[in-house]
């Protein structure tokens, strides 16, 4: 089972993310928690890169997808092979609303590119955290990176909400603003109800 979680910096989709798979592991489950990108060693230095080079927008594109290939093929599939459930911070909805809506790449060179990075798995559930853009903003606080300004965010923000009613049947809208158990028990019976992964009683 694979689940991700999105939504732009300061949405709390790392805090939710971290949440399950703790909760997940401490009722017995066997399950993993990756960044995207990030979680092989290959794709950690290329996140340093993307971070410290203001590069062009399509090789930050090729960036992107080079990182997640490797954590696809090193991580995600062997260990839902092993029958893991897989939680990923950021997946194939950050890069259609970062690298496409926000740097304008072709949506259709983003979705073939995603495709060959994927392999073709997609998530079989995405939560994607939705705050105003005041509110993130606030959250993160000092700790912005070129990715965190105000005017691009924005697009990333209204790209994600389009994605999202896009996807219906995969993506699930949150209220992000609220305190992060309630999302949390949120997030625990929509598994239930979509997946039919009943936590609530472990």
């Amino acid at each position: 089972m694979l689940i991700t979680f999105e939504g732009i910096d300061g949405s709390g989709k790392s805090t939710q993310a971290r949440k399950l798979y703790e909760y997940l592991i401490n009722s017995g489950y066997k399950a993993s928690l990756y960044r995207d990108p990030g979680g092989t060693e290959l794709a950690e230095r290329i996140r340093e890169l993307i971070l410290d080079f203001d590069v062009n927008p399509i090789t930050e594109l090729l960036l992107f997808e080079t990182a997640r290939s490797s954590l696809v093929w090193e991580r995600v599939f062997p260990d839902l092979k092993e029958g893991r459930i897989v939680i990923l911070d950021r997946f194939i909805d950050s890069t259609v609303a970062y690298q496409g809506y926000g740097r304008e790449i072709n949506l259709g060179t983003v979705s073939i590119l995603n495709h060959i990075a994927i392999r073709g798995r997609k998530p079989d559930i995405t939560f994607l955290l939705n705050v105003p853009l005041d509110v993130a903003l606030t959250r993160v606080g000092q700790k912005r990176t070129r990715f965190e300004n105000g005017e691009y965010l924005r697009k990333v923000r209204d790209a994600y909400i389009l994605i999202a009613h896009q996807e219906k049947e995969r993506i699930v809208l949150l209220d992000g603003t609220r305190n992060e158990d309630e999302v949390f028990m949120e997030v625990l019976k929509l598994l239930k109800e979509r997946l039919g992964l009943d936590l609530l009683k472990c």
